[in-house]
C-alpha cells in the first residue's frame, strides 16, 4: 500500500490533528518580526510543527518550514537556545500574526515564501472561525522596507512603487554599524580548495568551491580520488547551459516534495532492531581493520581482504545493515566473489528492509547485471512507488534510491532529470560507499554532454 508523503500528509491531513502549542519570539511587537511556531499532535505523540518567520512591515511570510511527525522533546532539546526568547500564546493569536503579514504583503503584490503552499495546512482555513486579533502593522499604517545595503529587495521596492504609490511608504537603509533586520543568506562560491583539509571536500562544501580554483589542476590532483570526482562533478555541472541546469517553479516545487522525504525522514532505517545497529558497528570497526590490508598490487593480501569480508557476510547474514556495508565494498572495490556472498544472504531479506533493497538495486547497475527484481524500484521516481507501505524513509534509503535514479536518469540520457538529483544529493549531503562510482559515471556522461556542445559551437562558427 502506498502512503502519503509528508507534504501531502500535511495537505491533506494536519487540519484533522489538533493543535497542541503555539509560540512567538518575545518580542515581536518590537521589532515587528514574529517567528511563530504551530505544533499539532499525532496519535503516536509525536508532532507536526510549522514554522513561519514573517515581518509585519510589509515581506509577509518571509520563510517557512515544517517538521513531520517528530519527536515534540527531541524538537525541544535541539532548538532549545533559539526557543530561550520565546513564549506560548494562544494558536488564535499565532493566526493572526501570520496571515495579517501574508495578507498585508499581498496588498503589494508581496507573495509569501513557496512553502507556505504546504505549510499553511498546518494552520486553520483563514475565515470567520478564527476570532480577528488587531495586529500591528507597517510604520503608521504604511509598508516600510528596511534594507541592509541599497539594491537588496529590489523587486520588493519596485512594487511598493507600483502598488503603494510614491509617499504611501517608508524606505530606511541600515546603518552598517549595527546588525541588519534581516539577514539575506549570501552565495558562498568564495572558498579555496586549500581553505579544506586534506579528505574533506565532499558534497556538503563543493559548492562553496570557486570555479578558478577547480580548474587548477596541481591543487586538485593532491586530492583523493573521492575529492577530485566531486569537484569534477561540480564543476562540469556549473558548466552546463542554463536550460538544464535550472528548472521551472513548476518542476522546482515537484523536486521540494522528492526532497520532503529526506528532510521529514525517518529516525532510523525502516523495519531495523537495536540489535541489529550494534552488531553492525562492530562490523565496521572490522572492515576498516581488514582494508588496512588494500593493495591493488598484492594478489595475497587483496584475497585475504576478500575472504575476511566474506566470512563477516557469512557471520553476520541475519542483519541488513552488516550485509548492506560488505556488499557496498564488494561492488566499491569490483569483488564480484564478496558481492556474491554478501547478496546470497541478502536476497532472502531484502523485501523487508528499504535500505538493504535499495542498496541492491543500486549495486546491480553499477555492476550492469540485469536483475528483475528491482524492476519497480527502476521504474518510479516516487520513492512511495517504489518501495511503498512506509510513513517515511531513513535519509540512507533516500540517498540510495536518489542514486539508483540518478543512474538511471544517466543511462536514459536524460541530463536534466540527472542534474537536479545531483543537486539533491548536494542538499542532502550525500555520502556512502556508491556514491563514487555514480559520481564517476555523472562525470563521464557530463564531460562527454559538454565537450558535445562545445565541438556544436565550434562547428557553428566556422
Amino acid at each position: 500500500m502506498q502512503t502519503l508523503s509528508p507534504r501531502k500528509y500535511v495537505q491533506t491531513k494536519a487540519r484533522t490533528l489538533p493543535v497542541s502549542k503555539c509560540m512567538v519570539n518575545k518580542d515581536w511587537e518590537e521589532s515587528q518580526i514574529a517567528n511563530v511556531s504551530v505544533m499539532r499532535k499525532h496519535t503516536n505523540g509525536n508532532v507536526t510543527i510549522g514554522l513561519y518567520r514573517v515581518d509585519l512591515l510589509c515581506l509577509g511570510v518571509k520563510d517557512t518550514v515544517f517538521f513531520f511527525n517528530t519527536s515534540e522533546n527531541e524538537f525541544f532539546q535541539e532548538y532549545s537556545q533559539e526557543l530561550a526568547d520565546f513564549k506560548e500564546i494562544d494558536y488564535a493569536l499565532a493566526h493572526n500574526i501570520i496571515y495579517a503579514g501574508h495578507d498585508f504583503a499581498m496588498e503589494f503584490d508581496i507573495h509569501p515564501h513557496h512553502n507556505f503552499e504546504v505549510t499553511r495546512y498546518i494552520l486553520e482555513e483563514d475565515d470567520n472561525a478564527v476570532p480577528v486579533i488587531d495586529v500591528p502593522l507597517g510604520t503608521d499604517g504604511l509598508p516600510h522596507l528596511i534594507v541592509e545595503r541599497s539594491g537588496q529587495f529590489a523587486e520588493v521596492l519596485a512594487k511598493l512603487k507600483q502598488y503603494a504609490g510614491e509617499g504611501n511608504y517608508y524606505y530606511t537603509v541600515e546603518d552598517p554599524g549595527i546588525p541588519p533586520r534581516l539577514r539575506e543568506d549570501a552565495s558562498a562560491i568564495n572558498l579555496q580548495i586549500d581553505n579544506i583539509p586534506p579528505g574533506e571536500v565532499s558534497l556538503s562544501n563543493v559548492q562553496n568551491i570557486r570555479s578558478d580554483d577547480m580548474l587548477n589542476t596541481e591543487k586538485v590532483q593532491t586530492r583523493s580520488v573521492l575529492e577530485q570526482i566531486t569537484i569534477h562533478a561540480e564543476l562540469l555541472t556549473r558548466l552546463l547551459p542554463p536550460e538544464i541546469n535550472t528548472c521551472t517553479p513548476e518542476e522546482e516545487l515537484q523536486w521540494h516534495e522528492m526532497w520532503d522525504e529526506i528532510g521529514h525522514g525517518a529516525e532510523e532505517p525502516n523495519n531495523v532492531l537495536e540489535e541489529h545497529f550494534e552488531e553492525h558497528l562492530f562490523v565496521v570497526k572490522q572492515t576498516d581493520e581488514l582494508a588496512d590490508l588494500l593493495d591493488r598490487n598484492n594478489e595475497q593480501l587483496m584475497r585475504e581482504f576478500e575472504d575476511g569480508m566474506a566470512a563477516l557476510a557469512n557471520e553476520y547474514a541475519h542483519n541488513p545493515l552488516a550485509l548492506q556495508t560488505i556488499y557496498e565494498q564488494g561492488v566499491l572495490l569490483d569483488l564480484p566473489s564478496l558481492c556474491e556472498v554478501a547478496k546470497k544472504h541478502a536476497v532472502k531479506m531484502y523485501k523487508y528492509f528499504p535500505v538493504l533493497n535499495f542498496s541492491l538495486a543500486l549495486g546491480a547497475l553499477i555492476q550492469q547485471e540485469q536483475d528483475s527484481r528491482f524492476e519497480q524500484i527502476y521504474a518510479h521516481s516516487d520513492i512511495r512507488e517504489a518501495v511503498p507501505g512506509y510513513e517515511q524513509y531513513h535519509s540512507s534509503e533516500v540517498i540510495n534510491f536518489w542514486l539508483t535514479r540518478l543512474w538511471v536518469c544517466l543511462e536514459q540520457k536524460d541530463i536534466k532529470r540527472a542534474v537536479q538529483y545531483y543537486f539533491m544529493l548536494v542538499d542532502g549531503k550525500a555520502t556512502g560507499w556508491l556514491l563514487l562510482p555514480v559520481l564517476e559515471k555523472y562525470v563521464e556522461v557530463l564531460y562527454r554532454y559538454n565537450k558535445a556542445l562545445k565541438d556544436l559551437e565550434e562547428d557553428d562558427g566556422a
